[in-house]
């Protein structure tokens, strides 16, 4: 059986299921935001057994029959229903992520796509940058600091704009009451408009790299040993230049391959111990491509609808190639296998497989 752990905002999970389905492979989908509400447990931590049931689908499980998880877009459970004071809320919120963490860390035997302990790591963009490194990709010249000081004689030594990231958060809320949203994506700032910030650098360390023109970009998706590669291009003279998530759907998207770069891909998921991931590339106007990040639960649904790749039915095959089979009732023997039967042995041995095969039966 093969768990499936989101939320219900999640629209990436039935592009897999149909192929799961299709495959007759069993699955239960586990979506975090509501268990405080909507799952019965018991669990033996000692023997690694229990049972689940999952109140609105009607969905039940064993833990011990589990044999693959696809950790995709879970959400932190939702308390709010309890009449309770905000501390009494915070320790019985704390207790449910613990809940989760201890369900997983109870499945270490089997495959995922991907552990959550593992993607934790690999989500950090500094250590990203420096495994990267290692296994021999390109990347930008790198500094995160909050010292004005610092960050000057970087763009000075850089001589060119700077692109200026953050290292987590990729939207915002600002004002009181009705608030409004907005991306944080990569943005291009110059040496001046720098200087002209340059005291409000020390407010927060942010990641300051040059700023690379580039032909395109790649979004490159590593779902075990396959790899499926798409190029995007972006708008000369817009923001998309600086980052092509200001108007992904609108940009050309196109299947290719890059298969130099193919081998530094699985050295990196080797290094986190990853089985998916999604790679952000830069192709510059000269040289090899940049890698810019890689994330372990990184969009993909748009990738396929745009070029047709089917990434969806690689992660359906990952999970299913760690489950076993579902299993078929034996083939009714027809009067033609009787025949060729009764022809092929002699009298005693053909009484004897009639007589076992009916006791079988019974």
């Amino acid at each position: 059986m093969i768990l499936i752990i989101t939320s219900k905002p999640d629209g990436h999970i039935g592009a897999v299921t149909r192929h799961l389905d299709a495959a007759g492979a069993p699955w239960v989908r586990l979506n975090t935001e509501d268990i405080a509400q909507n799952l019965d447990l018991t669990i033996e931590p000692a023997l690694g057994t229990g049972s689940l049931h999952i109140k609105d689908s009607g969905r039940k499980f064993n833990l011990q029959d589990v044999q693959a998880v696809w950790y995709r877009k879970p959400e932190t459970p939702q308390v709010g229903h309890f009449q309770l004071d905000a501390g009494s809320l915070d320790y019985v919120q704390s207790e449910f992520r613990e809940i989760l963490d201890n369900l997983y860390a109870l499945l270490p035997h089997v495959p995922w796509i991907n552990n959550p302990f593992h993607a934790r790591i690999a989500h950090r963009k500094m250590l990203q940058l420096k495994v990267a490194a290692k296994v021999g990709f390109r990347v930008p010249e790198t500094l995160v600091t909050n010292s004005p000081d610092a960050a000057l004689r970087f763009a000075a030594k850089s001589n060119c704009d700077l692109a200026i990231k953050s290292l987590g958060a990729l939207s915002a809320a600002q004002g009181t009451g009705t608030q409004t949203s907005y991306g944080l994506f990569t943005r291009r700032v110059t040496r001046a408009e720098l200087l002209a910030v340059k005291d409000k650098i020390a407010n927060l360390s942010t990641t300051f790299q040059p700023f690379i023109p580039k032909a395109c970009e790649l979004r490159v998706t590593c779902v075990g040993d396959r790899i499926f590669t798409c190029r995007i291009q972006a708008r000369p003279g817009d923001l998309t230049a600086d980052d092509y998530r200001f108007d992904t759907q609108n940009l050309t998207h196109t299947a290719t391959e890059a298969p130099n770069l193919h081998s530094r891909i699985h050295d990196y998921m080797r290094e986190f111990n990853l089985n998916f991931a999604c790679f952000d590339f830069i192709v510059p106007l000269k040289g090899e491509p940049v890698f810019l990040e890689a994330n372990a639960n990184g969009q993909f649904a748009w990738v396929e609808n745009l070029t047709g790749l089917p990434i969806a039915k690689a992660i359906a095959d990952e999970l299913m190639s760690h489950t076993n089979p579902p299993a078929h009732p034996p083939a009714e023997l027809t009067a033609k296998d009787i025949e060729f039967l009764s022809a092929s042995l002699s009298n005693e041995d053909f009484r004897r497989f009639c007589r076992n095969r009916n006791h079988a039966r019974h």
